[in-house]
């Protein structure tokens, strides 16, 4: 297939390189076969901590599935990822050798991140440019507001949102071992 290819195109195709089933990849890395299959499908838009688990689980840069098709050109606003609870922008190229990621995050007011937390190896440094924001580690909720930061292991259950009435911009930076 030519041009550009979706995520879930991009993960179907690194699965099949590695002659893995939609069933083997799913139990690596720990998510439903079902779920996989729909974001393969382009059916629903995989969060950030799934695109790690999945890199891992076949033996990538942890960073291959956060950025745009390689193969081809894109401009700034294209290379921003919108996701159903917020939007963001890898800031930083994937490197094989490289541990940290770093994006811009924008989350539209009175927004909270529903349905399964993220959870992924390694840390995570969350940094408010503008706006309010509400991290919640593991039921505990840190409210932040501008030029406040705070930085937590994310291998435990994790939410972001904004419970404000303007938009938040955040810095969010991964290490990912």
């Amino acid at each position: 297939m030519d041009g550009p290819k979706s995520i879930g195109q991009r993960i179907r195709l690194a699965r099949q390189e590695r002659g893995l089933s939609v069933q083997e990849l799913a139990e690596k890395a720990s998510c439903l076969d079902e779920y996989l299959e729909w974001v393969e499908d382009g059916q629903v838009e995989p969060p950030v901590a799934l695109l790690l688990q999945l890199a891992k689980a076949m033996q990538l840069d942890s960073g291959t599935f956060l950025t745009a098709d390689s193969s081809r050109d894109i401009r700034v606003e294209e290379a921003s990822k919108r996701t159903e609870h917020y939007s963001y922008q890898t800031l930083t190229t994937p490197e094989a050798d490289k541990h940290l990621m770093a994006f811009a995050v924008t989350i539209q007011p009175k927004t909270a991140h529903t349905g399964v937390g993220y959870q992924h190896e390694g840390e995570e440094f969350v940094y408010v440019l503008s706006g309010e924001a509400e991290v919640t580690v593991d039921q505990e909720k840190i409210k932040l507001t501008e030029k406040e930061s705070f930085r937590f292991n994310s291998n435990v259950d994790h939410h972001l949102s904004n419970p404000s009435d303007g938009v938040t911009e955040l810095l969010v930076i991964l290490y990912v071992p």
